[in-house]
């Protein structure tokens, strides 16, 4: 159960920081931001969905 746990916290960090790097590239010129920062956060929500993580 202690992997679990640990599992759920580094997959709620690794989210976190993609989301700041990926919302770090949106400007009004900009509105869609930058595609490899964007692949990376839906990566890290998609690891956070399959560990049952709330986010």
């Amino acid at each position: 159960m202690k992997d679990l746990q640990t599992s759920k916290k580094d997959a709620l960090a690794a989210y976190k920081v993609a989301k700041m790097a990926f919302m770090e590239t949106i400007s009004k010129e900009n509105i869609k931001g930058d595609a490899a920062k964007w692949a990376e956060f839906c990566e890290a929500k998609r690891n956070c969905m399959l560990l049952g993580v709330r986010i």
